[in-house]
Parts: structure tokens; C-alpha cells; sequence
């Protein structure tokens, strides 16, 4: 994650010790100040070089600088460190989740997954710009200071140190509540998200079917549930400062107490201090408590991170990605054959059931069957946004298993009923990052009977709103086909690209889809009997089996479940 900024990581390190050294030169300059040209000039004598009072304010002064500017240089570079590594793990899960099959998110709400790549990953990025090495640089000061204060009188830094063990024991015991609430903000913020993602892309729903009050509540509730999370967070976070800095003041008060009366001492008492080494300890127990507050505090930082890991991680080994193959030729028949297909989405129940079918070059197989018949599953198996059995389903003589995935998304494209648009131009739409040039796009357009979209919107560059807003269901079909024909595969699959369609633009659609079968494999899963009655072989599925297979007419002929789907839906045009 952090190759990209190698130098920057290695700027910051180098300024850790160098910001350390003249933080620690600070407090030790102010006592020789103090027992030195201070002390002598209030008992009347000259000042003694080279401790002349202008010397040690401009080395305080100097390691004021040193010290602010190694700071500035480390915290600039932690920040790049962390926000490329940020934008590596943002990367990373997204294009992890992208390349799952269809059963990773089956089981996955949409809001659950954004929540992972947004406010979990940057959870993690606050690790990442501040808190390793932050606390590296941290553990460095704390380490320096008391090796300083040991050096300098160890009776003193042992009483500046009763309290260490309840420094100790707070910061455990509030780590730990940390670390639980801090999950818990993850998990209600993840609900909350998968809650109202669903209802705006309901929105519709909801408020046709008047649920908009009731649809506030419930997400109200979810938010509160974060809110409570977050809240014990923050009072645990809170506290943990409140009590370093009531430990720091406790401290402090000690060592004056034992200190101070050190400091009155003759000055030839072996256990006497000097007023300057005194103002020295204060200056070092103060500072000492700086870094043992931000520790303190990236505790919390990291708590937070480290729930977040666990639910990245969790994500991350999630691995339900259809394996892919390297079979890509240049050139593809389209040639296609299903051989005695079993499958089942959950593993137990079977919605395919020793399915067998072949369609060759150019010929359209149309799958026809009631709801549930495993119409849809076919052509899931064939596209590979499922892994089937192996050797069982075949692209050219090839099981699709062993075609690459990018092979065989250029040789098969696939029409939905339910059409997926993106916010952005015409062009964006229908090439879909594959680099076809104007030309083809806008014969590809008209070729889908969408010429007067393309003139309504001006043009390639007009743009569509969230969804295709813009657009009527209807042309939002008809540029699902577009993109088909922008892509020109060898296999197409029409998955009930006609089910949700009035008459009039049911005509269109079928204009372009007779362009989309010209000189193509097509599997056609159909409810409109429009659909499938020029389908050189039909088909019939009943509870994920082939039960009759033939053309129109011969299934009709035989008077079996086909003919029976024909007489109920032919008042309709539908045949289930």
C-alpha cells in the first residue's frame, strides 16, 4: 500500500527522531536558563559563558523551530502515506467486490457493502495517516523523556511515575470498551446505510404505497442506534482525555511536593535540586503526558480501525468470484451446447435438473416454462454468473469454465428486462468503456430505433439522469439492445427483454431485436408468445426440467404443457 510514497514514509521516520531530540532540548534549556544567567544575575554576579541568557534563548528558540518544522515534515508525509494507501484499499475492495459472481450478492445488501468501502475504509485511513507511526514517533518521545529524567535524577522521575499504573489500568479497561462499541458503530452504521439506499432506490414504492412516514420511523430508529453506539464512543474517548490530563495535573502536584522540598534544601546536601533541574521535571512530566495523551487517543483511533478491519477482512475473504479461464480465440462460432445441467443456488434444492440443449450458428433457442422453471438460471449458467457443473455447458466446443471471463463477455452479450443505466452521457452508456467510435455508436442507436432519442438529447454527449430518468421504460429496453449491437457479440441472451413493455413499444423492441438475431446465436427466455414464435427450436421447462422441445408448430401439434401455456396466454400474448 505505501510503494508509492517510499520517500515520504522514510522523511517521516528520519523526523521522529530529530523532533524528539528537540522537544527533549526544550524543558533541559529552561533549567540551565534558570540556574544559570538567571540565578546569577539575581544574586548580583556576571553571567558565566557560554550560558549567557541570550545563548539559551536562542537555542530554545532554535529548537522551538527544529522541533515544529520535523512535525510538519512528518505530518505531510504520514498524510500522503496514509491517503495513497487509503486509495490502494479503496481500489482493492472495490475491485474485489466487482469481480464476485451472482451468489456473493445474493446474500449481501448493497448499503452493507458501500458502508465497507466508505466509512470502513476510511476508519482504516486514519490508521493509516496517523496512527502507526504515530504511535512509533509517540513511544519514541515517551522513551526519551523518561531515559532524560532517569539521567537527570531518578528519585524524582520515580515519584513523577507513582501513578503509571493507573495510567495503565485506564487506558486497558477503556481500550477495551473502545473496541466493542467501536464494532457496534460499524454494524448500525452499515444497517442504516443498507436501509436508506434501499428506500431511495424504492423511493417510488414507498410513496405510492404511502409508507413515507413510516419509512422516517424505522430509519430514525436505525439512526438512533448508531447514534447510541457513537455516543458511549465518544464518552469513553472523552474520558480517556479528561483522565490523562487529571493524572499529568496529580503528577505535576507531586513533584513539587517532593521536589520542592528537595529545592529547599542547603545547596550542599547531597539530596538537594536545583530550582532549574525542579522547573526542568515539570516541563518534562508535562510533556511527557502529551504524548502519552495522543497515545491514548489513537488507542481510540484504532480500536475504530481495527473494527473496521475485521469487517473488511470479512469481505475480503468472502472470495464467491466465479473462476475464470484463459481460453480467448479470436473468433467465435457460437456454437452452443448444455449437457445433462444440474444446479442448485443453495445446494440443496435443485431449479435445474439434467437440462440438455444445443443451438447452433445463427439459430434461436427460445426458453419458455411458468415462473420459476429455471428459464433465467439457463442463461445465468451460460453467461458464468454462476459457476455450473463442469464440462456440462459449452461455448464452441469449449466449456465455458475454461473460457477467460473477459472472452466470454465480448462473445455473449445479454439484454435484461431490467435495465441498468448510469449517471452520465449517451455515449457512456451504451459503449460502456469498450471504445467504439461515434459512428458505430450512433448506427448502433438507430439500429435500436432510438434515432429520435439520440436528436431529443443532442447527441452522443447529451446526458441521461440518475437511473435514465429521462428516458421511458421502453427506450431504456431498446438502448439495453443498442449496447448489444455497439458490442456485436457471436451469442446473444434475451432474458425477458420484452416482459415489461406496452404493445406499441413492443413493436420497436421487436424491430430491434430481429437486427440484434441477424447472424447470431440468440437464447431467448420469453414470456410474450410474440417472442418465441420464430424461434427455430422452443424449450419447455417445468420445475427445472426439459420437458418438450421443438418449434412452434410441433409443440403445438403435440398438446402437451406448451400448447396448454399458448391456450392461457394467447388472450394476453404472455406463457405462464
Amino acid at each position: 500500500m505505501v510503494r508509492d510514497a517510499r520517500a515520504w514514509l522514510v522523511a517521516a521516520l528520519l523526523a521522529m527522531p530529530l523532533m524528539t531530540l528537540a522537544g527533549l532540548a526544550q524543558p533541559w534549556l529552561v533549567g540551565k536558563a534558570i540556574d544559570g544567567p538567571i540565578r546569577a544575575a539575581l544574586a548580583g554576579l556576571p553571567e558565566a559563558l557560554p550560558w549567557t541568557l541570550g545563548t539559551v534563548a536562542a537555542a530554545y528558540l532554535a529548537a522551538v523551530l527544529v522541533e515544529y518544522g520535523a512535525r510538519s515534515l512528518q505530518l505531510y508525509g504520514l498524510q500522503k502515506l496514509g491517503f495513497l494507501g487509503l486509495h490502494r484499499l479503496r481500489r482493492q475492495v472495490y475491485r474485489h467486490v466487482l469481480g464476485q459472481g451472482g451468489r456473493f450478492f445474493d446474500t449481501r445488501a448493497t448499503g452493507t457493502l458501500l458502508s465497507r468501502t466508505t466509512s470502513d475504509v476510511e476508519a482504516v485511513g486514519e490508521v493509516l495517516t496517523f496512527g502507526i507511526v504515530g504511535i512509533v514517533g509517540d513511544a519514541l518521545d515517551i522513551a526519551a523523556m523518561l531515559w532524560v529524567m532517569v539521567a537527570l535524577d531518578a528519585r524524582l522521575t520515580g515519584v513523577s511515575l507513582l501513578l503509571a499504573p493507573l495510567v495503565i489500568g485506564v487506558v486497558s479497561l477503556f481500550r477495551r470498551q473502545l473496541r466493542k462499541y467501536s464494532g457496534d458503530i460499524r454494524r448500525t452504521m452499515g444497517a442504516a446505510s443498507g436501509y436508506f439506499q434501499e428506500a431511495m432506490a424504492g423511493a417510488r414504492v414507498v410513496q405510492l404505497h404511502g409508507r413515507q412516514q413510516a419509512t422516517v420511523e424505522e430509519y430514525k430508529a436505525l439512526n438512533y442506534k448508531y447514534l447510541d453506539a457513537y455516543r458511549v464512543s465518544n464518552w469513553y474517548d472523552a474520558s480517556l482525555y479528561a483522565v490523562m490530563d487529571g493524572v499529568a495535573a496529580l503528577c505535576v502536584a507531586l513533584l513539587i511536593w517532593y521536589g520542592g522540598g528537595r529545592a529547599l534544601l542547603p545547596a550542599g546536601d547531597p539530596d538537594a535540586v536545583t530550582v532549574g533541574l525542579l522547573v526542568a521535571f515539570i516541563g518534562y512530566i508535562q510533556r511527557l503526558f502529551v504524548p502519552v495523551r495522543e497515545l491514548s487517543g489513537k488507542v481510540a483511533t484504532i480500536e475504530r480501525a481495527l473494527a473496521a478491519l475485521e469487517r473488511i477482512f470479512g469481505l475480503l475473504d468472502a472470495n464467491e468470484a466465479v473462476p475464470s479461464g484463459h481460453h480467448a480465440p479470436a473468433e467465435v462460432r457460437g456454437d452452443v451446447q448444455l449437457s445433462h445441467v444440474h444446479f442448485s443456488y443453495d445446494g440443496k434444492t435443485e431449479v435445474l435438473h439434467d437440462v440438455s440443449l444445443a443451438v447452433g450458428r445463427g439459430q434461436v433457442l427460445a426458453l419458455v416454462g411458468p415462473t420459476g422453471s429455471g428459464k433465467s438460471t439457463v442463461a445465468k449458467l451460460l453467461t458464468r454468473m454462476y459457476a455450473g457443473p463442469t464440462d456440462a455447458i459449452r461455448l464452441d466446443g469449449v466449456p465455458v469454465e475454461q473460457w477467460s471471463a473477459a472472452a466470454l463477455r465480448r462473445a455473449i452479450g445479454v439484454v435484461q428486462q431490467d435495465v441498468v443505466l448510469f449517471s452520465g452521457t449517451l455515449r457512456e452508456n451504451v459503449d460502456l468503456g469498450r471504445g467504439s467510435t461515434d459512428p458505430q455508436l450512433v448506427q448502433a442507436l438507430r439500429d435500436a430505433c432510438l434515432g429520435e432519442v439520440l436528436d431529443r438529447l443532442g447527441g452522443l454527449d447529451g446526458r441521461l439522469g440518475e437511473g435514465g430518468g429521462s428516458l421511458s421504460a421502453g427506450e431504456r429496453q431498446l438502448l439495453s439492445i443498442a449496447r448489444i449491437l455497439a458490442a456485436n457479440p457471436a451469442v446473444v441472451v434475451l432474458d425477458e427483454a420484452t416482459a415489461s413493455v406496452d404493445s406499441q413499444t413492443e413493436a420497436l423492441v421487436q424491430d430491434a431485436i430481429e437486427r440484434v438475431l441477424q447472424g447470431r446465436t440468440a437464447v431467448v427466455v420469453a414470456h410474450r408468445l410474440s417472442t418465441v414464435r420464430r424461434a427455430d427450436q422452443i424449450a419447455v421447462l417445468r420445475h427445472g426440467q426439459l420437458v418438450e422441445i421443438g418449434n412452434h408448430e410441433q409443440l403445438l401439434e403435440k398438446g402437451g404443457l406448451y400448447a396448454e401455456l399458448v391456450a392461457a396466454g394467447e388472450r394476453q400474448g404472455k406463457l405462464d
